[in-house]
Order: C-alpha cells, then structure tokens, then sequence
C-alpha cells in the first residue's frame, strides 16, 4: 500500500501536495486532544457518513483517525469512489509520537 504513510512522510507528502484536503475522521470529544492544521471533521460511522464523506472534492485526501483503524476503511471507500487518498499510519497517536505539531481547538 503506497498511500500508507508514515508520519514524517505523510507531513512532507502533505505540504508538498497544493490542493490536498485534509480529514479527520474522529468523534468530536476525540479532537480536544489536537488535530492536523486545516483538517476538516467528517465522523466516522456517523449516520451519513458516507454522504458527507464522498462531497469532499477530488483532490488529494490525506485521511486520519487516532490508530488508523476508521480512516483505513474510509480511505478503502473514498478509494472505490475515484478518489487518491493517503493515510497516516498508526494516526494521530503515531504522529504526535514523532513529535509532529497539532493545533488544538
């Protein structure tokens, strides 16, 4: 899986793509702990989640959740859809591990 990417090159992957759309797709009372800048919240396994998911426009999607687990499974739909879509590889936990910034609300 080339679009899997650990979090070092999933930041330069993401700072080196112009039109990248950036989503987090965890419960809101996840995201107190931080986000990546500009990431919008589409919530995984919400009722129309798949509706609100395949609006995002056709650009680039780098796709996080906490572990990977949920954006794995969006990312397999959104991929299904036409869509170009990486992921963050072991998710936020993974990223903040590698001491990378996240902005918090």
């Amino acid at each position: 899986q080339p679009y899997v990417l650990a979090p070092a090159e999933f930041q330069h992957q993401l700072q080196t793509t112009t039109d990248a759309v950036r989503v987090d797709v965890r419960r809101p009372d996840e995201l107190a702990a931080g986000q990546i800048a500009g990431a919008r919240n589409v919530v995984f396994g919400s009722a129309t989640f798949e509706q609100d998911i395949l609006q995002l426009e056709k650009k680039p999607v780098f796709i996080y959740c906490a572990a990977g687990v949920r954006s794995a499974k969006a990312a397999a739909l959104l991929r299904e859809n036409g869509y170009v879509v990486y992921e963050l590889e072991g998710g936020l936990q993974n990223w903040v591990a590698s001491g990378l910034p996240v902005t918090t609300p």
